[in-house]
């Protein structure tokens, strides 16, 4: 007879078929073991949700926290008197005294994952602040030229606005859409830029599923346009349209 207590560690990542969670989910309701293991985990994620200060991570810990999962029986813990000591302790005792050796081992694990999720974002953090920090000083940004775009045929409703933005020696055509209809398959909304007749085109969007869009193209140096056209065109990138103009500058 299968042992559906092996499957409570695949059960709690989500990693079992529909009909095996179904089977396992039923064999919960007679189980006292798994629902313990159930409630202990949920408290300790609870727990690490809420309890975390964002902090520099020691190279060490890691190592520690899977020698611990790793250990076929654990010592009485004995308190450390120096500072950096008593919290380490207190986790460990903690696993000790509430988990098996299987929820300690993921508790262990979604500990991990925490900490490296805590970690990248202060990276990210640190590199987004310097970016800025680097974009503030060296480059002025101004807006030059707004255009107003308004649907027609098919996305009647639908509205937008285009804005010329110069960053210093550069010239970057940022556009808004709002309320544009859903496309299908392949379909995509492409922006053209006319002058004398000329069409080139600035890159092609999907609205999102409130029919709202954003496209940005940096203009080629000594470029120059007068008006905006939008089209619905059956695939993209396509060097001239093919499909039915929905949107226009006024």
């Amino acid at each position: 007879m299968e042992n559906k207590c092996e499957n409570l560690s695949l059960y709690i990542i989500d990693e079992l078929s529909e009909h095996e969670r179904a089977q396992f989910e039923h064999h919960l309701k007679t189980c006292i073991h798994c629902q313990k293991e159930i409630h202990s985990l949920k408290e300790t994620w609870e727990m690490l949700s809420f309890d975390f200060e964002e902090k520099d991570v020691p190279a060490s810990l890691k190592d520690e926290v899977m020698d611990f999962i790793f250990q076929e029986q654990e010592a009485e813990a004995v308190v450390k008197t120096c500072d950096e000591e008593p919290k380490r302790h207190d986790i460990k005792l903690f696993f000790a005294k509430q988990f098996s050796p299987l929820s300690a081992g993921i508790a262990a694990v979604l500990l991990i994952g925490a900490i490296g999720l805590l970690w990248s974002n202060l990276q990210l953090r640190n590199n987004i602040a310097a970016l800025e920090n680097k974009v503030g000083s060296t480059t002025t940004t101004e807006i030059v030229r707004t255009f107003h775009l308004s649907g027609q045929n098919t996305a009647l409703s639908a509205n937008g606005n285009a804005y010329l933005v110069k960053e210093g020696s550069s010239t970057v055509l940022v556009i808004e859409l709002n309320n544009m209809p859903d496309t299908k398959n392949e379909e995509v909304y492409q922006v053209w830029l006319l002058k004398n007749g000329k069409r080139q085109s600035a890159g092609t969007l999907k609205p999102d599923s409130s029919g709202n869009g954003l496209i940005t193209y940096r203009l080629p140096k000594n470029h120059s346009f007068d008006d905006i056209g939008i089209t619905l065109e059956p695939n993209p990138n396509n060097t001239q349209p093919q499909g039915q103009k929905v949107m226009g500058t006024t």
